[in-house]
């Protein structure tokens, strides 16, 4: 290796930091090992399968498109708030970063520590899964 600034093995010139053991990281500055591994995941009410009828039900008149939306936009609203006190109720609020506003889908976007995903796939009242990451460069 070469002593010259600038050279691969200068480590003060590529601006990486020397740091002894015995130096303390500020507060707030945790490392990496103690910050949780932050996931994304969603979050949907699980469906009860419907009893086997011998005949059809007669159909309800259709609704129309606003009737639709603003059905679903209350069903996802009482979803959030179900899920917002499950959580509370769970002692996991301080592991989840982030919640998506409800939409008109009772579905909702977490981004949390693995421990949630895990806590919500053993509760009978919520489907949940990881999103995939997706790099798009």
């Amino acid at each position: 290796m070469s002593r010259k600034n600038g050279e691969p093995g200068d480590g003060f010139a590529a601006g990486v930091p020397r740091v002894s053991s015995g130096v303390r990281a500020l507060p707030g500055m945790a490392s990496a090992r103690t910050q949780p591994e932050w996931i994304d995941i969603t979050v949907m009410p699980r469906e009860t399968p419907a009893p086997p009828r011998a005949r059809a039900p007669a159909r309800p008149p259709p609704l129309s498109r606003a009737e639709v939306q603003r059905a679903g936009l209350a069903e996802s609203a009482r979803f959030h708030e179900s899920f917002m006190r499950w959580l509370e109720a769970h002692h996991l609020l301080g592991s989840v970063r982030s919640v998506s506003e409800p939409g008109s889908m009772p579905m909702l976007h977490l981004r949390c520590a693995p421990r949630v995903l895990d806590q919500l796939r053993r509760a009978p009242e919520f489907e949940a899964g990881a999103m995939m990451p997706v790099d798009l460069y």
